[in-house]
């Protein structure tokens, strides 16, 4: 199979473990992600936007927040989850919140190494796949190939993306494995597509920043379970 062939799999064997929290607690995040031997980690800054009265409801308290990121297979986000609830105290007010998300799009190469100790069944994506609907296209890869991410994905049927800046955290695994150095400086592109034009779309863009590019890049779909403003 080409390794610019998206895959999807049973029962989300690989997603997305996301931790929102206080900036002074995104180190206790990514030591929970090293100790648990998540092998890729993400880390950006934010801002919420929400009212006060949004923010004391979900226990969130001030705005300036850490997003904190793993790739996982089913297994290990769901341990992750468990250990953050249990070193954060998130049943508390204010200690932040960690969900997970099943990803239904990635890299061949990108899906043994994560799935590696894991023993899922893999299929390929269009042949079991739902094509209506929107996915949500990311692309983690070095800075500077913003601009290369979208010309390719607006030939081959993207509308627009939003872009953040992020900070890799890559353990000695994912060189041994890729043979390659990762910098630590990221962008990631947000995309959001229709379901049947999301594997032309990735396929397209993992040609142009995959891993064997200068970009070393990650591509994968999420799901949208609802969506609004997404016009065409």
């Amino acid at each position: 199979m080409s390794e610019y062939q998206p895959q999807m799999t049973i029962h989300s064997a690989v997603e997305l473990v996301v931790a929102v929290v206080d900036t002074a607690q995104a180190e206790s995040v990514l030591r929970v992600y090293r100790e648990n031997h998540a092998l890729v980690s993400f880390e950006c800054m934010a801002r919420g936007t929400a009212r006060t009265e949004m923010l004391d409801l979900l226990g969130l308290g001030e705005t300036s927040k850490a997003i904190v990121m793993c790739l996982a297979g089913h297994q290990l986000a769901q341990h992750l989850l468990e250990r953050l609830g249990y070193e954060l105290k998130m049943r508390y007010p204010g200690r932040g919140i960690a969900f997970s998300v099943p990803v239904t799009g990635i890299g061949v190469r990108w899906h043994k190494l994560l799935t590696q100790a894991e023993q899922t069944e893999v299929l390929e994506m269009d042949r079991v796949e739902k094509k209506d609907g929107f996915d949500v296209v990311a692309v983690v890869m070095e800075q500077g190939y913003t601009n290369l991410v979208m010309d390719v994905a607006r030939k081959a049927g993207a509308r627009g993306g939003t872009v953040i800046s992020a900070r890799g955290i890559a353990e000695d695994e994912v060189k041994q494995f890729f043979g390659i150095e990762i910098q630590a400086e990221k962008e990631i592109v947000f995309l959001v597509v229709k379901g049947e034009e999301k594997q032309e779309i990735m396929t397209a863009i993992m040609k142009a920043v995959g891993m064997k590019t200068k970009s070393h890049g990650i591509v994968l779909s999420l799901p949208v379970s609802n969506a609004i403003g997404l016009a065409d």
